[in-house]
C-alpha cells in the first residue's frame, strides 16, 4: 500500500505509467533504454511548473494529480489514463486562496487522499498580513469523484504547538492512520524545519503527542537553510520508507531517507534509521529534485517515483519565485536486501517534434522563425514573419507584404506550437507605421535583461521587389510590446534579415543580408545593441539571406538561405570564413510539408544539441511547382536536429525529430 492511497481495500491511488508504444513514440531514447532493462520509461517532464507533485490512481482507472502552482494562489486537480498525459489533461480549480486571513498566502503542496468514502487535500497556507504564518489546512468532498462534488473547508489540521507547519501526507498501517508533516520545532535545540510523525484519529485530527523522526543534522541538510521537509511514506518489504527533502530549493536540494520496520512502534523515535547520505540529488541536467510522492504502475508490481525538479542549475533571484520546477517520474528499483534503490534522476530525452512544426491558422504564411524562451510565460516562443498566403486576389508579390511579426508558443519544450497572436510592433510614419510590412525578425535580451529586436521594414505594401528596406531597432520588456522604433545604418540603403550573436570576448555582431552588394553577408559590431559599426563583408562567394550564426563544438558556424536549401559555413574566429561543400536541405523530405527544400533558419542550442527551424513551402513542387496559388503560397515551419561529424554539418529530416529545449537566456 502506498502513503497517498486512501489505504482502504477499495481504493488504490498510484500513479500510471505509460505504454509502451506511446513512450517510444515521445522518447525513443528513454523507451530503447528502459525496454532493455524491461521496465516502463515516461515522457519527463510530465507536467511542466508543477511542484510537489502528487498523484494517485483510484479504483476508477484514472489516475488524480495536484501540485503547488507558480502563483501560490490556487488548487488544481487533473485526471488522466496514463502518467504521459497528465501534462495535457485538463486542470480544474477546485479551491482559490482567500482575500485576506488564514489561507490567504503562500497556498503550497497539495495532496489528495480517500479515507473512509470521501476526498481530503491537505495543503499548507499562510496569510496576506503574515506571509510566513504558515499553517496545515484540509479541504473534505463527499463525491465519489473528486472533480464533481463540494470541496468544504474543514479548517487548520492541529499539530499541538503553533509554529511554520506544511508538507502533510497520510499513511495507514494496519488499523492505523499516521499523518507525517514538517514543522518548525517547539524544542528550542532545533531552530530548522523537522519531520514529524503522529496516529490520527480522524481525517482531520491527531491524537496523543507528536514524534520528531529527523531534523537537520548533516552538512547536505543545512545548505542555506536548516530544512527537512516534504515527507513521504512507501510500506514495502516489511518496512515503512519515508523520503523527506533537505537544504534550500535550488539545485542544492536533494531527498533523504528514514526507515523502521513495518512491526515497530513508529511513533519511537528509535525505531527509526535515517541515512547519513541524500539518497537522490542533482544529476542528469536535472537540479534540485525532491518533493516527492510514491506510486505504481496500474498492475501494481511496478514502483515509481514522481518528484519535481528544474532543468537548469543558475537560478536568478529567490528560488521560489522561479517557476521552473517541473513533475517528473521514474521507476523506483529494490536492491536485494529489500531497499529501495533511487539511483540517479534520469536524463529528460524531449518528445517528438510534430510535423508541420506549425502553420498559422489566420495567414497560413509563416516564415523566418526566430525562437527564444519567454520567462515571463514560461514558454518557448517563435516569431515568424506572415505572410498573406490565404488572401484573395492579391497580385504580384503583394501577399508577401502588408502583415506583422506573428507569434507561437511552446510549453512542452519546442514539441508543439500553439498560435500566440502578432507582435505589437509602433513604428513611425516615416517608416510606414501601421501600414509598413515586418519581415525576418532578430531577438536577443541584453545584459539588462531588455529585448532588442531587429526588424526588416519596408514602408508600405507593394506588388515587386524594388522598393526600400530598412532595419529597424526596438526594444520590450514583455517580449510582446516593441517600442523606442531606431533606423540601423549600416553599409547601404536595402539591408535586411539580421542575425546578432554574443562574442565572448564582450560586445555583440550582427550579420545581415546587404541586397546592394549582390546579397552577400556582411557584419556590424556594437558593444550596446544600439550602436553599431559596421565591417564590410562576412561571406560574399554566392547570394544568400537569413544569415544565422551561433557557437556550437568548439567553432563558429553559418548558415544562409541561398535558395537551393541551406548553406553551411564555419569559421574559427567568426570573421573568416571556410564554405560546406553541400547545402542542408536541398534535397525534399518525405515528411508532412516537409517534401521541398528548406529555407531561411533559426538554430537553437540547447544543453548541447542543436535544433535547426526551418520553413517550406510545401505546394512548390511536382506539376504545380510554378504556380501561383494559396497552396504554392503558404508555408510551414518544420525543425530537425543538427549532426555534426568532422567539421561538416548534415540532418536527417526525416527522422522523428526528439526535441528538448531547456529554459536558456540567448
Amino acid at each position: 500500500m502506498l502513503p497517498t492511497l486512501s489505504l482502504t481495500a477499495a481504493a488504490v491511488l498510484v500513479a500510471l505509467a505509460a505504454p509502451a508504444a506511446s513512450v517510444a513514440s515521445a522518447a525513443p531514447a528513454a523507451a530503447a533504454a528502459a525496454a532493455a532493462a524491461g521496465e516502463p520509461a515516461f515522457a519527463n517532464p510530465l507536467v511542466r511548473q508543477r511542484a510537489d507533485p502528487h498523484v494517485t490512481l483510484h479504483s476508477d482507472g484514472y489516475y488524480y494529480f495536484t501540485a503547488t502552482v507558480p502563483e501560490y494562489d490556487r488548487i488544481e486537480l487533473r485526471r488522466a489514463r496514463t502518467l504521459d498525459e497528465l501534462g495535457s489533461a485538463q486542470a480544474q480549480v477546485v479551491w482559490r486562496k482567500h482575500a485576506s486571513g488564514p489561507m490567504s498566502y503562500h497556498i503550497w503542496a497539495p495532496e489528495l487522499h480517500r479515507i473512509d468514502g470521501k476526498w481530503y487535500i491537505y495543503f499548507t497556507a499562510g496569510r496576506a498580513d503574515a506571509h510566513w504564518e504558515i499553517r496545515l489546512y484540509v479541504l473534505e468532498n463527499s463525491s465519489p469523484d473528486p472533480l464533481q462534488g463540494e470541496w468544504v473547508e474543514r479548517g487548520q489540521l492541529k499539530t499541538g504547538w503553533e509554529s511554520f507547519a506544511l508538507d502533510a501526507t497520510t499513511f495507514a498501517l494496519g488499523s492505523k492512520r499516521y499523518l507525517a508533516w514538517t514543522q518548525r520545532g517547539a524544542e528550542p535545540a532545533f531552530k530548522g524545519t523537522n519531520i514529524y510523525l503522529a496516529e490520527m484519529d480522524t481525517p482531520l485530527s491527531i491524537k496523543g503527542p507528536a514524534t520528531m523522526l529527523s531534523h537537520p543534522e548533516y552538512a547536505w541538510e543545512k545548505v542555506k537553510h536548516d530544512v527537512n521537509e516534504a515527507p513521504s511514506a512507501l510500506v514495502r518489504n516489511g518496512r515503512v520508507f519515508l523520503t523527506y527533502s533537505a537544504s534550500a530549493t535550488d539545485a542544492n536540494y536533494a531527498m533523504g531517507l528514514l526507515s523502521a520496520p513495518a512491526s515497530a512502534n513508529l511513533l519511537d523515535a528509535a525505531s527509526w534509521r535515517k541515512s547519513a547520505e541524500p539518497v537522490f540529488k542533482s544529476a542528469n541536467g536535472q537540479y534540485g529534485p525532491g518533493h516527492n510522492s510514491f506510486t505504481t504502475t496500474p498492475d501494481g508490481k511496478t514502483d515509481v517515483l514522481v518528484y519535481h525538479a528544474r532543468d537548469y542549475r543558475d537560478i536568478k533571484g529567490d528560488p521560489l519565485r522561479d517557476p521552473n520546477r517541473h513533475t517528473r517520474a521514474q521507476v523506483l528499483h529494490w536492491r536485494a536486501d529489500g531497499t529501495p534503490d533511487f539511483g540517479e534522476p534520469v536524463a529528460d530525452h524531449g518528445k517528438v517534434a510534430a510535423k508541420p512544426l506549425f502553420r498559422d491558422p489566420v495567414e497560413d504564411g509563416a516564415a523566418d522563425p526566430v525562437v527564444i524562451w519567454n520567462p515571463a510565460r514560461g514558454k518557448w516562443w517563435m516569431y515568424y514573419t506572415n505572410r498573406r498566403a490565404k488572401s484573395p486576389g492579391l497580385s504580384g508579390v503583394t501577399w508577401v507584404h502588408g502583415t506583422g511579426i506573428g507569434i507561437a508558443e511552446s510549453d512542452d519544450a519546442g514539441a508543439t506550437w500553439t498560435y500566440a497572436g502578432l507582435a505589437d510592433i509602433e513604428l513611425p510614419p516615416e517608416l510606414g507605421g501601421k501600414d509598413a510590412t515586418h519581415w525576418a525578425p532578430e531577438v536577443v535580451q541584453g545584459d539588462d535583461g531588455v529585448y532588442h529586436m531587429y526588424l526588416t521594414v519596408v514602408p508600405g505594401v507593394f506588388t515587386d521587389w524594388k522598393h526600400p528596406r530598412h532595419m529597424v531597432h526596438l526594444t520590450s520588456t514583455d517580449m510582446r510590446n516593441w517600442r523606442k522604433p531606431e533606423l540601423i545604418k549600416l553599409a547601404s540603403e536595402r539591408i535586411i534579415d539580421a542575425c546578432v550573436s554574443r562574442l565572448p570576448g564582450g560586445g555583440w555582431r550582427m550579420w545581415y543580408n546587404n541586397e546592394a552588394d549582390k546579397k552577400s553577408i556582411y557584419y556590424a559590431d556594437s558593444t550596446d545593441l544600439r550602436t553599431w559599426t559596421d565591417r564590410g563583408r562576412a561571406v560574399g562567394d554566392q547570394a544568400g539571406e537569413g544569415p544565422k550564426v551561433f557557437q556550437w563544438r568548439g567553432s563558429w558556424w553559418m548558415i544562409t538561405d541561398v535558395w537551393r536549401g541551406l548553406g553551411v559555413y564555419r569559421s574559427t574566429d567568426a570573421v573568416n570564413w571556410t564554405r560546406q561543400p553541400d547545402n542542408l536541405l536541398q534535397g525534399p523530405g518525405q515528411g508532412a510539408d516537409d517534401q521541398v527544400q528548406g529555407g531561411h533558419a533559426d538554430v537553437v542550442v540547447s544543453d548541447g544539441r542543436a535544433y535547426l527551424f526551418y520553413f517550406t513551402h510545401p505546394g512548390r513542387r511536382g506539376a504545380d511547382a510554378k504556380l501561383d496559388g494559396p497552396e504554392q503560397r503558404r508555408s510551414s515551419i518544420q525543425v530537425v536536429e543538427l549532426i555534426e561529424e568532422g567539421g561538416i554539418l548534415r540532418v536527417e529530416r526525416d527522422r522523428p525529430t526528439n526535441i528538448l529545449l531547456k529554459a536558456s537566456v540567448r
